[in-house]
């Protein structure tokens, strides 16, 4: 049986689905009725409960996607169909050390952070204490904390606290303040990731990571459309999530040393 505290998203349709918290009493209220928590709390995953004026809603368990999506936001978030690359492209895997600067909202440190558990680390920068404290929040509600450390800081004054991690995360207006310090953190051949919403930020963004001695460059764009399965016929959405951002992903490179000859 579910209990009080679990995260829940209570589905009726994509424009009416909702990620709660569990309470013991009272309910959540919807324009489409209320949902009673003390009924929820006698049901389990994948049941259906209906509000007061009879609409059902699914009660399902949410996804990593869900998470991300649904945390409250102060700034623009990595989306799910950007993140994933993400992931593959680098190297995120449970006990890994990841840093992320630009915490922003924490959607991708959410993800993140996921993927690092049990015995892995999120060191998590951001230069704006308000945000940092939103992404907090966000990340305490869905049970990943313990995997997250926050740092607010200047990381073009001070660089990374970390070195010998296995992976570096940037999501800046200016990625490449953080790319030497990104460099010196990381372990030789790991993987360096960015996004940027601008072609301008990413041919910057190109040209310092070659002078500091990353190789396998590599810069992609995700567009996601949907289809619409019906039985008069299947066609794609009129509506799509289109550009969000360039990824930019490259791996260090060890630079050659200069031998002395005696």
């Amino acid at each position: 049986m579910l209990k009080a505290g679990d995260l829940v998203l209570f589905y009726h349709n994509e424009r009416a689905k909702y990620l709660i918290t569990l309470q013991e009493k009272g309910h959540f209220s919807t324009h489409k009725g209320n949902i009673s928590f003390p009924e929820v709390l006698q049901k389990d995953y994948g049941d259906v409960v209906n509000t007061q004026i009879g609409t059902p809603f699914y009660i399902l368990k949410p996804t990593l996607a869900d998470l991300s999506m649904k945390v409250r936001r102060t700034t623009t978030i990595v989306y799910p169909k950007d993140a994933g690359l993400m992931v593959l492209q680098s190297f995120v895997f449970p006990g890994a050390r990841v840093i992320e600067c630009g915490t922003g909202s924490g959607a991708l440190t959410i993800i993140l952070s996921n993927f690092v558990r049990p015995n892995g680390k999120i060191y998590s920068y951001e230069s704006r204490p308000e945000f940092s404290d939103n992404a907090k929040a966000n990340v305490t509600k869905v049970g990943l904390s313990d995997y997250v450390e926050f740092f607010c800081a200047d990381v073009e004054k001070e660089g990374f606290k970390q070195t010998g991690v296995d992976a570096v995360f940037i999501d800046l207006p200016e990625p490449w303040i953080a790319i030497k310090p990104a460099y010196d953190a990381l372990k030789g051949g790991y993987s360096y990731v960015s996004l940027s919403p601008n072609t301008e930020q990413v041919r910057k963004t190109k040209t310092v990571l070659e002078l500091e001695g990353f190789v396998r460059i590599k810069i992609i764009e995700i567009l996601e459309r949907e289809l619409l399965v019906r039985i008069t016929g299947t066609r794609p959405t009129e509506r799509m999530i289109s550009h969000t951002a360039y990824l930019v992903f490259a791996q260090k490179g060890q630079k050659p040393t200069t031998n002395s000859i005696s």
